[in-house]
């Protein structure tokens, strides 16, 4: 869950076309623990699926779709493997009835789909486990949405992360609308060259794997979070929701203005929506800091053509007990700044890796401990900077659901597509009664914080952009 793109070398070299021969069998391959940790987290009232929608401009041609999705996803061995096991261990194997239109299907409608109707879908659809006799995705097209069409997009967790769904959609698609079926050989996964890991000394690698064990032992005499609505027993019931997109050129400028990150604005955002959502609801808000699992991408960007999961959960104290906005971005960014120099994000990679060891049962029980420690899971994903263009028609917006695990039950995912940001959430309805209002304040926050730092800024004599929020607040 994390920073979801690709190198797009694209932005300088135009695309060219290349015939790249795939092997008509991938050799059955060792799955990770890691990856199997994920593919064992699948809960009857949570599933361990990314979910997307892709909106698309103008009708749907269902062949040529069919056709460029054949030619392509396939590139990645993990599209036409399912999960099996050889003396106990689990395995990729090659499904050897694997049939493109079995994971393809069209959804026609008489009308046009209004947003209701399709978030109602969505509600419906995620609720639906993969068949794991086959390759563990799906695709659903729908063919009357907002003008155009809409293709939803599931694949298992245990396939790849965020950053491997954008390298996929990045080599799916085009940069123009009068590309064939044949991709491009930037970043193609045939030929594309792994970056080798840096070299450390025996000394820095074992102060490292100390450093990881000694987070691992305090994620696990952590303490729960605090008990709010928002950490009730789950129902089952869900809800996926998502606002119209904002620019991102407004966002930027914010981050820049105070000198955080937008993962450290995204943050301050959320923490300030679950601050007022939980007081409009009757909650005592100023004595309880939630903490969120934060996504931490750890891998490098050229190698996100190998898939799998390579990212870490970090635990972070959101300061939804301050009412200052200001104040709330600071620590967000002073406790973000703080987990990217830790082994935390590590830590609890490893502690995946090691839990996938355990019979599934014992690996419930520690995940059930582990997720009790939050009460939201948070991603940030960077998705393509251009417009994209799939069988000729473009792109249009980009909406990705986190999905959660264990006892947490609401999943805010923040991505950026050509020039835009689209919010998107996904709740239990047990915990987020009003899941749109949940929505609205997270939106909303982005202007309180817009608002606040450039009076404060104004107010502390600072001039023009990349000053320092912990300086602001100084002066100020």
């Amino acid at each position: 869950m994390t920073t979801l793109v690709a190198p797009n070398p694209c932005a300088i070299f135009p695309e060219q076309p290349i015939d790249v021969v795939r092997p008509q069998t991938a050799p059955m391959s060792r799955m990770t623990w890691r990856d199997f940790a994920w593919y064992r987290m699948d809960f009857q009232k949570n599933l361990m699926v990314i979910n997307s929608i892709l909106l698309f401009e103008g009708t749907v041609d269902m062949e040529r779709l069919i056709s460029t999705i054949e030619h392509r996803l396939p590139n990645y061995p993990r599209f036409t493997q399912k999960v099996g096991t050889r003396f106990g261990l689990p395995y990729w194997v090659e499904d050897q009835q694997f049939d493109i239109r079995k994971h393809i299907d069209l959804e026609s409608f008489d009308h046009d789909v209004t947003r209701e109707e399709l978030q109602n879908y969505m509600a419906t659809i995620a609720r639906v486990p993969l068949d794991a006799s086959r390759p563990l995705w799906h695709m659903h097209v729908i063919d009357r949405v907002q003008g155009g069409h809409a293709i939803v997009f599931r694949v298992h967790h245990s396939i790849t992360d965020g950053l491997g769904m954008v390298h996929v959609l990045n080599h799916l698609t085009d940069d123009n609308d009068t590309q064939g079926k044949t991709p491009s050989k930037v970043g193609h996964p045939l030929i594309a060259k792994p970056t080798p890991p840096s070299v450390c000394s025996y000394v820095n690698k074992a102060m490292r794997w100390l450093k990881i064990g000694l987070h691992i032992g305090r994620l696990s005499v952590q303490p729960s979070d605090e008990r709010t609505q928002l950490k009730a027993p789950m129902s089952g019931e869900k809800k996926l929701v998502w606002l119209p997109p904002m620019a991102m050129d407004q966002v930027r400028a914010t981050s820049k203005r105070v000198g955080v990150t937008l993962n450290d604005l995204w943050v301050g955002a959320v923490s300030g929506a679950l601050r007022r959502y939980l007081a409009e609801r009757g909650e005592q808000v100023d004595n309880k800091a939630l903490r969120a699992a934060v996504t931490f991408n750890l891998r490098e960007k050229a190698n996100a053509y190998q898939l799998g999961n390579e990212f870490g959960l970090v635990a972070v104290d959101l300061p939804t007990n301050h009412d200052d906005p200001n104040v709330r971005l600071s620590e967000s960014s002073r406790r973000m700044t703080a987990v990217k120099r830790s082994q935390q994000p590590r830590a609890t990679m490893v502690f995946l890796s090691i839990v996938a060891f355990f019979p599934a049962m014992l690996q419930r029980l520690a995940l059930n401990i582990f997720t009790s420690k939050g009460s939201a899971v948070l991603t940030n994903i960077e998705g393509p900077s251009r417009a994209r263009y799939l069988a000729g028609s473009r792109l249009s917006d980009l909406i990705c659901w986190v999905p959660q695990s264990g006892k947490i039950g609401i999943g805010l995912s923040f991505i950026s597509y050509a020039g835009q940001i689209q919010m998107a959430l996904f709740v239990d309805t047990k915990l987020v009664d009003d899941p749109d209002r949940l929505m609205e304040l997270t939106r909303d926050e982005f202007n309180v914080l817009d608002q606040a730092t450039r009076l404060m800024a104004e107010q502390s004599g600072y001039q023009g952009e990349f000053a320092n929020l912990k300086d602001i607040c100084a002066a100020a």
